[in-house]
């Protein structure tokens, strides 16, 4: 039987409450978080499993930060270099052509 429980990031840049749900498997515990089910674990105790399923999410938060952070940079630097120009030039030819609705 399915147990529902919630996890508090309590890092202001990760303030939300994520969904675990448990299931005992023979002797162990399996685990995952509903909204991230890349981040999901076994361990022999339910203890055990939801304080490492709590570590692999913050480290799973902290990727996401990195990878976002890494994106940032690069889409400046493009934008930088002129690299983004034909889209800005492709947007506005549609804008002009009345292609664009207001959203």
């Amino acid at each position: 039987m399915s147990k529902e429980h919630t996890i508090e990031v309590h890092k202001q840049e990760f303030d939300e409450t994520y969904t675990v749900y448990t299931e005992q498997n023979g002797d162990g515990w399996v685990g995952w978080i509903q909204e991230l089910p890349e981040v999901n674990c076994e361990r022999k105790t339910k203890k055990e499993l939801l304080k490492a399923l709590e570590i692999e999410l913050h480290e799973r938060l902290e990727a996401y930060k990195v990878e976002a952070e890494e994106w940032d940079k690069q889409f400046e630097e493009d934008a930088k270099a002129g690299k983004l120009e034909r889209f800005a030039e492709e947007a506005l030819i549609d804008f002009r052509a009345g292609k664009c609705e207001d959203i």
